[in-house]
């Protein structure tokens, strides 16, 4: 069987179906994704971001032949699973610090330490925001979002050494995404972690990580290294888009256009591991 090659034009990292073919014979294959810019469309008002159909109907049906088909987000793990849906995806909420599993949510001891310093600071992020920016409260973890603001990086500008300095009040680590600074707990988590710690959890001898922002950067990373180091056949691939951070550009096996990429990639994956079992 041959495995097809992605060359969008607008792609400058085309996907090799020599990184590709050596996945769809696995035994325990997996599957992870970002959500927001990758299963769902970046949107100015995250509450409005939605899973889209085609998405939709590929992760229903690869939840049903793979080893593992998971979600590594920074929405809390709850928000998450209930925009996806579908009951036998893992969840990962708050970029690793908990999990909705087995119709429960998993929360980091660790990490829940820190929420009377999340929710002080946010108390105190409320009366300094300007118009169009909006604080998404996460319980574990804080994200700002200045998407809809009139200056973009005037707004940026301005607030950044106030909540850079916010965090360092309550003993917060700040982090920074597309139109969207976050405060979480100073514990030692991200997405490369977490995806390296579900590889090992379930065994996997190959996975698939999509995502499209700086804090996917790690867990493309992370999946490089699986394979690099023979751990797991691990391949990274990024969402690219107008404002596609450099981080993502450095550590992708290769990308995807967009969210329709994703849709394409992953009926593609669906089609191809069930021609691999006839």
């Amino acid at each position: 069987m041959t495995t097809p090659v992605w060359y969008p034009a607008e792609v400058d990292t085309p996907i090799d179906s020599a990184l590709l073919a050596p996945l769809l014979t696995s035994p325990r294959l997996g599957l992870v994704s970002d959500f927001d810019g990758t299963l769902s469309p970046i949107v100015m008002d995250p509450d409005q971001a939605q899973l889209t159909a085609a998405n939709r109907a590929s992760l229903v049906a690869l939840a049903g032949q793979l080893a593992l088909v998971a979600v590594i987000t920074g929405r809390g793990a709850a928000d998450a699973y209930q925009r996806l849906g579908i009951a036998d995806l893992l969840v990962v909420g708050n970029h690793g610090l908990e999990r909705w599993q087995a119709g429960g949510l998993v929360v980091s001891t660790e990490a829940a330490r820190f929420q009377p310093q999340v929710q002080a600071a946010a108390a105190e992020l409320e009366p300094l925001l300007a118009p169009g920016m909006q604080i998404e409260n996460k319980g574990l973890t804080l994200s700002v979002h200045y998407r809809q603001v009139a200056d973009l990086e005037g707004t940026r500008g301005a607030f950044l050494p106030r909540i850079q300095s916010l965090a360092g009040q309550h003993g917060l680590a700040f982090h920074e995404g597309r139109r969207v600074f976050e405060l979480r707990p100073p514990v030692a988590q991200d997405k490369g972690r977490a995806l390296t710690e579900l590889a090992a959890e379930y065994n996997l001898t190959g996975v698939i990580f999509l995502g499209d922002d700086v804090t996917d950067a790690a867990a493309l990373a992370a999946a490089r290294r699986l394979r690099a180091e023979n751990l797991c056949y691990g391949v990274g691939l990024g969402v690219r888009s107008e404002a596609t951070p450099p981080e993502v550009l450095d550590q992708a096996d290769g990308l995807l256009p967009g969210v329709p990429g994703v849709e394409d990639f992953l009926a593609w994956l669906l089609r191809s591991l069930r021609a691999s079992s006839t």
